[in-house]
């Protein structure tokens, strides 16, 4: 494990390319509710995607969601996805929120946590997301992409990882300082994975990484804060950690 500690926390809110982590667009309101979310008509949705297809504004996932492979979900600017299950994404789910109309998923009114999960073959890529009580699982060869957006309130280990890929940049998985959670553990790796997680936050949970797996892993720039422990590790791996910030000192190698 290659650490090079900062002496002090970088801006959270830095999406320019600056040397810290970055909230998602620099906002620090994690609930949904802001400008951007979902107002127009209500569709109801459940079952199979089979065709590519574009939702807007607000969508009511009434049942398991499957998008085949091969299909394309597009998720348009400014709308909201209330999750009554799941979603398994098989083929392709492409989150386009923008920074003035973020694309916001959370659990359908009467549930509290749904569940995401990217298998073999399955691609996710987000930008400007709010995601709430949500629970993301990556396994095989299953990729997922997070730009300027923010996932909290899982429940239990809330980004996992089996496998597969992640590319992370200027986001949040938990909260601002200060602010409650119901993570356990922000990111929980258990197998073979590819990771990069740079100038992004890793807060207010329990644990801020578990980091069981030989992975290939870059968490360079980020900043872990408000956790119980910032990030468990057992060996061997390959993590680089450099340039980032702890609160509560180095990674800790079990």
């Amino acid at each position: 494990v290659g650490c090079g500690i900062d002496t002090a926390a970088p801006d959270p809110g830095d999406d320019t390319g600056g040397p810290g982590g970055g909230s998602p667009g620099g906002t620090t309101d994690p609930i949904p509710g802001d400008p951007g979310e979902g107002t127009g008509p209500i569709t109801e949705v459940s079952g199979h995607i089979k065709t590519s297809t574009t939702w807007s504004d607000t969508i009511h996932a009434i049942s398991p969601i499957t998008i085949d492979a091969g299909v394309t979900l597009t998720v348009a600017a400014g709308a909201t996805v209330d999750v009554a299950t799941g979603i398994t994404i098989n083929g392709t789910l492409a989150l386009q929120g923008t920074k003035a109309a973020k694309v916001v998923l959370r659990p359908a009114s009467g549930t509290t946590v749904f569940s995401m999960f990217v298998p073999a073959g399955g691609t996710l890529t987000a930008s400007y997301l709010v995601q709430t009580g949500g629970n993301l699982s990556i396994s095989s060869t299953g990729s997922v992409t997070l730009v300027d957006s923010q996932l909290s309130h899982g429940d239990g280990d809330l980004l996992v990882m089996s496998g597969g890929m992640l590319n992370m940049t200027y986001s949040a998985i938990g909260l601002e300082p200060g602010d409650k959670d119901t993570t356990h553990c922000d990111m929980h790796v258990t197998g073979t994975a590819t990771i990069t997680a740079t100038h992004s936050n890793f807060g207010t949970a329990a644990y801020g990484l578990m980091l069981y797996a030989d992975s290939h892993a870059d968490f360079t720039y980020t900043n872990w804060f408000g956790n119980g422990i910032d990030a468990a590790i057992t060996p061997p791996v390959a993590a680089d950690f450099s340039h980032s910030y702890f609160a509560k000192g180095a990674p800790s190698q079990d």
